[in-house]
């Protein structure tokens, strides 16, 4: 069998590139997560370390929500940050800007309607964006980067921002991995949390209502908006709030209340406790597909396994190139014109967007 030698292979194998500074290997939830799903795609990302030059509104839209929330929850001010990330913004090429759509303008909404939402929030922050490193039995480090820890009423919780364009269900939840091995985590640190809760926000921010041409009311058109949003554009159309009282009344009442049903179809936080049986089992599987990981033939480039499916449009970020390869094409060309060779674990160190890097 040829092998396969329009890209160059980085190292044959992970343990050459992801180590601490005392020599241990390093597996982090995404790594595990990538090569359980695709091989191949995990060779890419973590072999190669390529990055896509251009990324989508999700991935960019996420980032950014990410900062804000971290600047906020900092105590520092969200809205210098949102300001110089509006400046990176205004850099991008227009048919970047095109492509992603107005970020700045839907950040800003979506960030003013959340600090609304969770006007009455009772958590007390204890960390913000902080590492968690636990020993493997094989003497690696296991390593989750972690949005917050926060203690309320009924103690301490990891929270983990999501942004999705529709809000998921309890299913996912139950059986999500990741959420129960930073919890598995923080109870090996030392840090007693009660369980893990999910900071959902919609990446779809509220729709502003129209005003009808004749500038004299707004359109009775059905649109999905919430309460900041309404009344923010009541005031800019300079419009008497009286006819839209039970609107913002209704609007109003989906507030997040502590302990009370949540209505909001843009914000919700979910709680989910996992019994020490369940992270002993999440915890072996982990430790599991990091040997696999760890012991496989990365050099062997023809052999790599592809899990080709549905998944591959909207889960995978190099299904271009993945289908060149597949089809015996040299991919080089298109990998230079598409993509650069970074650090996938850039996001586990102290970094923000916005923050200068070299590669």
């Amino acid at each position: 069998m040829t092998e396969r030698r329009s890209i160059p292979v980085v190292a044959e194998d992970f343990n050459h590139l992801y180590v601490d500074d005392e020599g241990r290997a390093i597996s982090t939830h995404s790594m595990l997560k990538t090569f359980k799903a695709c091989p191949q795609q995990a060779y890419y990302k973590y072999v190669l370390r390529l990055k896509p030059k251009i990324l989508g509104r999700p991935l960019r839209f996420g980032t950014w929500m990410h900062a804000l929330y971290e600047a906020h929850y900092k105590g520092e001010d969200w809205r210098a940050l949102h300001d110089r990330l509006t400046i990176e913004f205004s850099k991008l090429f227009d048919e970047e800007k095109e492509f992603i759509g107005d970020l700045p303008r839907d950040c800003y909404r979506t960030m003013i309607s959340y600090l609304w939402h969770y006007k009455n929030d009772p958590w007390k922050v204890h960390e913000v964006e902080f590492t968690l490193e636990v020993e493997l039995p094989d003497g690696a480090v296991y390593r989750g980067k972690i949005d917050m820890l926060i203690e309320n009423q009924w103690g301490l919780w990891i929270v983990d921002h999501k942004n999705h364009k529709t809000l998921p269900d309890l299913d996912f939840r139950i059986l999500d991995a990741q959420s129960a091995l930073y919890i598995w985590a923080a109870l090996k640190s030392g840090i007693p949390v009660q369980g893990h809760i999910w900071n959902y926000v919609r990446s779809k921010p509220a729709t502003k209502p129209a005003l009808l041409k004749n500038g004299t009311r707004l359109s009775k058109t059905k649109i999905d908006t919430d309460y900041p949003t309404l009344v923010a554009a009541i005031k800019e159309y300079g419009l008497d709030p009286a006819p839209y009282r039970e609107w913002l009344r209704y609007l109003k009442g989906q507030q997040y209340v502590p302990g009370e049903i949540q209505t909001s179809s843009f914000f919700r936080r979910d709680i989910l406790e996992k019994n020490n049986g369940m992270l002993k089992r999440v915890a072996n599987e982990a430790f599991m597909t990091h040997k696999r990981m760890r012991a496989y033939h990365w050099d062997r480039v023809d052999a790599i396994e592809r899990n080709a499916g549905n998944q591959c449009k909207y889960m995978c970020s190099y299904t271009d190139i993945c289908t060149m390869e597949l089809f015996g094409g040299n991919a080089q060309p298109l990998i230079r014109q598409k993509y650069s060779v970074g650090d996938p674990m850039d996001y586990y160190q102290d970094e923000r967007p916005g923050d200068s890097k070299d590669n």
